[in-house]
């Protein structure tokens, strides 16, 4: 019988098991994946800007000013704004928060696993050998290194989804449609690319445990536990709504917008996982690994590797005639969702690419092999309750092992080699032969694992050890060998206080008052990192900017249009960063060259006189888009007296193609500013109708008031924020708020309250039926 103390041993386990990677943990260090990964150059800035907006207003902030001109923080989406794992930077530092809540969903992927598969009716043996495999499988584990906790989050939670609904379905057990919704819910907030397919493979589960399953209870017919199955995921998605309505709404405005730049099969099938790279699953140097990497995709910070055991495993799961059915469901839906993860690698890709809805805007079809990884797991239990009720045969040992044995062999003399050099592209040709000594370590440790692995195996299914003893070696056996392929996926960090400290430069700038803008020209604090000193820059790194801001700096050449005297002057960008000095016309120097705090040259530049972040011009003119961007980087485009409209706007203010164009006789001043709340003084009386242009981003959820009375708002110049002023006007107030955030939150609010009915009526209806009826006496 299985009792709590037989799951608090598998959660020790799972977490002795992550202990092997993250152990530097416990001496204070932090896990941000290194230089290049996506937490460091980008996702803690963004992470600490929420945490510190929240801490500071009581609310989570709508607008990221610091970055690309300013773009919406949560229709653009900046990581985990509304999952759990926020909480924690609102109770502790930010750094420690994002490192805890990677290492405790690294170890619930491995518990909840093992609670799954101990649910599908195997034993505590089996589900802890499957639990601590998904944990420690390269397409889990190595998500530290790229630093995409958002992935880690729907890795760790897809188990406890299939076990959720298992319980609801199998078990007809009704509160756990509630419990799924609320499950589907932090699945949508984790990383919805990866919960799109989830929620994919998840109707597969529930298809199946309806129409399939020889163990579900028969008291219902197979429609209604699918209607409660769907029910609970539109429940769910409501739940999400609060982030999933302001990200529906911000689509438009994006590069992934109809017809954007991020769009089309090009696009929808970049970082696909090749299935030249299927070996990668038994053998990764074969490919080889991080900087050794020659495959089709530009960089590779992760591994899909699978490991030994568990693919060995997994084939032995085939002959398990009991749960054949089982075994052959999880075994197709492993080969299907492998076949997804090719992406336009095969032409299976192809009709859902044409046919699901939003397909067209997801690339990186690569991340979805975490879901074959998990099937594959799963099997792998099956494959253990064969050993260990000793059902293997020796053939189909021998076999499977034997395929193991004669890869690592051939690969440890060379013989892979040739293999890799036809099947890499030919620009990859000097990488793939610089890889050579490398695929030939991989191979001899390959073969010292399926020594390893195979002598465990034997004496599992020959009884030569106890049921006990052969778990234990099995176990021991497999986290020796992924331990050893994903510990090079590991790089832990001093404290976010040492790794962002302050340099002379980030020092002066922090002393300016705000709102300025900073170009980084030759990138001497690459990516979003200034954003963690609350320096506004008008560059970052995020993929998903606004799309007209995009064409304004010229992002497809390398935003050369930022470089242009007139956009440096509407951007307000008041500061440069250079690598080394030289005449800048306009600037003087301030600082440096110096040395930055992440070890690069930087110089910083002032402006002579600085750019207004808001100005009140007289006269406008009417352009197609298609031409706006272009007439503002033109060095005769009269920045300071005109401003761009679309050519469809209807506008008071007199319209001017031609010069001499009017002069306004009113200036402005900003007053207060924090993200997405500006205040504008106006000195000086117009008396016609005048256009007021901030150096922020326009969106739609930008409102105004002039003088304390609603006012128009619209995009001027391409991309930037503009104001309708009568005459006369003395004040603006500008303030960002999204309608679909406000729709959204409501939504939130009762569907959570309609999941939590979902568990609570069904338990209690439960609970009355089972009270025993009192006597009465005659």
């Amino acid at each position: 019988m299985v009792t709590i103390r037989h799951h608090l041993i598998a959660f020790a386990v799972c977490t002795a098991a992550a202990l092997l990677l993250l152990w530097p943990v416990l001496g204070g260090q932090i896990l941000f994946g290194g230089s290049r990964s996506d937490m460091f150059i980008a996702g803690y800035s963004f992470r600490l800007f929420g945490a510190e907006s929240w801490l500071n207003t009581g609310s989570i902030p709508q607008w990221n000013p610091y970055i690309f001109g300013g773009l919406p923080y949560i229709g653009a989406m900046h990581g985990d704004i509304f999952y759990p794992t926020a909480w924690l930077r609102w109770t502790m530092p930010v750094d420690i928060a994002i490192t805890l809540g990677m290492a405790l969903h690294f170890v619930l992927a491995g518990w909840f696993t093992y609670r799954f598969v101990q649910a599908l009716g195997l034993s505590v043996g089996a589900a802890l050998f499957a639990g601590v495999a998904y944990e420690l499988t390269g397409i889990v584990a190595s998500q530290m290194s790229p630093g995409h906790d958002g992935k880690l989050f729907v890795s760790a939670l897809t188990p406890l989804a299939f076990w959720v609904l298992l319980r609801a379905i199998r078990h007809d057990q009704r509160w756990a449609f509630g419990a799924f919704a609320i499950v589907v819910a932090l699945i949508v907030l984790g990383h919805y690319h990866m919960a799109y397919f989830l929620l994919l493979a998840l109707g597969l589960w529930a298809l199946y445990l309806a129409c399939w399953d020889t163990e579900r209870s028969r008291t219902h017919p197979a429609w209604k536990p699918l209607v409660w199955s769907l029910g609970a995921v539109v429940v769910g998605l409501g739940i999400a709504a609060l982030q999933v309505l302001p990200f529906v709404s911000y689509i438009p405005f994006s590069p992934r917008a109809d017809g954007g730049p991020d769009t089309g099969w090009q696009f929808a099938t970049s970082y696909a996982f090749p299935p030249s790279e299927v070996m990668t699953l038994l053998l990764p140097q074969f490919n080889g690994v991080l900087d050794q990497y020659w495959g089709n995709n530009p960089i590779k910070l992760h591994t899909e590797y699978m490991g030994a055991l568990p693919l060995v495993l997994a084939a032995l799961a085939i002959g398990d005639v009991p749960r054949r059915r089982m075994v052959v469901a999880l075994g197709v839906g492993a080969a299907f969702f492998l076949l997804l993860s090719f992406g336009g690698h095969t032409p299976f890709y192809r009709p859902f690419y044409e046919l699901l809805p939003l397909l067209k805007k997801i690339r990186a079809m690569g991340m979805v092999f975490y879901l074959p990884a998990f099937l594959i797991c799963v099997m792998s239990a099956f494959g253990v309750e064969r050993l260990l009720a000793r059902q293997a045969s020796a053939r189909s040992i021998l076999t499977s092992g034997g395929v193991v044995v004669g890869i690592a062999v051939l690969g440890s003399l060379g013989g892979l080699q040739a293999f890799a050099e036809a099947l890499a592209i030919p620009e990859r040709a000097e990488a793939v032969m610089a890889n050579a000594a490398a695929l030939r370590e991989g191979s001899l440790r390959l073969l010292v694992v399926a020594v390893l692995a195979f002598s465990a195996i034997w004496a599992a299914n020959t009884a030569r050890t106890t049921k006990t003893t052969s778990m234990a070696l099995l176990l021991g056996v497999l986290c020796l060998d992924l331990w050893s392929i994903d510990r090079m996926f590991y790089n832990f960090s001093p404290r976010a206080s040492a790794l962002f400290a302050d340099d002379a430069i980030t020092t002066r700038l922090r002393q300016v008052k705000e709102p300025y803008r900073v170009l980084d020209v030759a990138d001497s604090y690459g990516w979003s990192l200034l954003m963690a000193y609350r320096i506004p820059s008008a560059r970052g790194y995020h993929g998903f900017s606004l799309q007209r801001y995009n064409e304004l700096g010229g992002a497809q050449e390398g935003w050369r249009n930022l470089y242009a005297p007139t956009t440096l002057d509407l951007l307000a960008i008041n500061h440069l960063i250079l690598p080394d000095t030289q005449s800048v016309s306009g600037f003087h120097r301030v600082i440096g060259p110096v040395q930055t705090t992440f070890g690069t040259s930087a110089v910083l530049y002032e402006r002579d006189e600085y750019a207004p972040y808001a100005r009140v011009v007289a006269s406008v003119a009417k352009v197609p888009d298609t031409q706006s961007a272009a007439l503002i980087s033109d060095p005769r485009f009269p920045v300071r007296q005109v401003a761009l409209l679309p050519d469809s706007a209807a506008t008071p203010v007199p319209v001017s193609i031609t010069p001499p164009f009017l002069s306004s006789t009113v200036t402005a001043s900003v007053t207060s500013w924090s993200p997405g709340i500006i205040a504008i003084a106006l000195n000086g009386a117009a008396v016609a109708a005048t256009q007021l242009v901030v150096s922020e981003n326009w969106f739609p959820d930008w409102h105004a008031e002039v003088d304390g009375q609603p006012a128009v708002v619209r995009r001027a110049d391409h991309a930037l924020l503009a104001v309708d002023l009568p005459p006369g006007a003395k004040e603006v107030q500008l303030r960002f708020e999204s309608a679909s955030y406000a729709r959204g939150k409501q939504i939130s609010a009762i569907s959570l309250l309609v999941a939590l009915g979902m568990i609570i009526v069904p338990a209690w209806r439960s609970r009355r039926r089972m009270a025993p009826t009192p006597a009465t006496s005659t």
